[in-house]
């Protein structure tokens, strides 16, 4: 009961800082006069995954080099990004029915084609050259792939600091919480508004994952399954719960922004630290994770491409690939590998039919 009450008040606490963080980042980029795409996908990601980067990071540091410790920074590392891409796009598309049965407005997502398409293109070519580098022997680029996935970052951020001239804010944000009179905050307010959001989102996150792990653990869950599926589940939370914000406001550019660039985030620093502090090799487990992860962001990019749009259907079908890594682990546990394959093929089946349906409606 103990830890079911802290895993409520943890929850609390990320809702109440993401309302605040989404609030102050959104007066950050427009005194320093970026454009949506830019504050989404750099601003707003590189706060949010403060999180899940210390998990994994600590795990490692802190577990003296021994093999669990690894495996749950690995988990972590990789399982970010698949549930970002999968229960992410889940809650964004659940977010556009419920905003469309009561706003009467369209399920589609408005997309800025040009950062959409950036960030997942960065996101698909660095996390397939993560995933190579855990299956190639080869010492040199275990060496090298830190400093590459640190270049494609800065390369990434770059570019998206480019909207600063090719795109102005748009409408005026809700008034600053600390300075809710004022037209328009000082710096100051702006400044520390973030930094009591941060420190609530990541104090939040880390009793969420404290009190997920106590319950894997009760459960008798494995080590890999516990930091690719759970420890992301309360550390992403930060993403997820400030896209519900951005969508609900109609503000779906930071909304995606936010969490496309939260996964360039996490297919390129995060691994780099994991790379650098781990051997990197990948397992079974792992590979399904980075594949199923890949697969994800590969559909939406595909439906975006042929399309040019995004909407709720589509988000929700590819979220299905999610329950393919739990019913694997499942299996191997219980012995149900026989079941878990024709699930498996069932949730497949189901994911296409999502995707062609879609585009098959889309395209009339």
């Amino acid at each position: 009961m103990r830890v079911i009450l802290m895993m409520l008040l943890a929850l609390s606490m990320i809702l109440f800082g993401a309302e605040l963080f989404t609030n102050g980042v959104e007066w950050l980029g427009r005194k320093l006069g970026l454009g949506d795409g830019a504050i989404g996908s750099v601003l707003a990601a590189l706060g949010t995954a403060l999180p899940e980067t210390a998990v994994p990071v600590t795990a490692i540091l802190l577990g003296a080099g021994s093999k669990g410790s690894e495996e749950v920074g690995m988990g972590g590392i990789l399982g970010a990004p698949f549930l970002l891409v999968t229960l992410g796009s889940l809650i964004m598309g659940v977010t556009l029915w419920v905003r469309q049965s009561t706003q009467d407005t369209s399920e589609r997502l408005h997309v800025r084609g040009k950062a959409f398409y950036r960030d997942m293109m960065f996101f698909l070519l660095t996390y397939s050259f993560v995933i190579v580098s855990g299956i190639v022997p080869w010492l040199w680029l275990h060496h090298l792939a830190p400093w590459v996935l640190v270049g494609a970052y800065l390369l990434f951020v770059i570019v998206a600091l480019r909207e600063k001239w090719a795109n102005t804010p748009g409408e005026r944000p809700h008034p600053l919480y600390l300075q809710w009179k004022a037209v328009e905050p000082m710096w100051q307010s702006v400044v520390l508004q973030l930094l009591v959001s941060l420190l609530t989102i990541i104090l939040g996150a880390q009793m969420l994952s404290s009190g997920v792990g106590q319950v894997a653990v009760d459960l008798g869950m494995p080590t890999f399954a516990l930091s690719a599926l759970l420890i992301p589940l309360a550390t992403e939370l930060p993403e997820t719960l400030n896209s519900v914000v951005w969508i609900r406001q109609g503000k779906d550019a930071l909304a995606l922004g936010n969490v496309t660039g939260a996964m360039v985030f996490q297919s390129t620093l995060v691994p780099a630290l994991g790379i650098w502090l781990t051997p990197w090799r990948l397992d079974l487990p792992a590979l399904l994770t980075g594949s199923l992860t890949l697969a994800a962001g590969s559909l939406l990019l595909g439906f975006y491409l042929l399309r040019r749009r995004l909407v709720a259907g589509v988000l929700a079908g590819v979220s299905l690939l999610y329950w393919v890594l739990p019913l694997q682990i499942l299996a191997g546990r219980y012995e149900l590998q026989e079941w878990s394959f024709w699930l498996t093929i069932t949730i497949i089946t189901a994911v296409v039919f999502a995707f062609r349906w879609n585009l098959r409606v889309r395209g009339t």
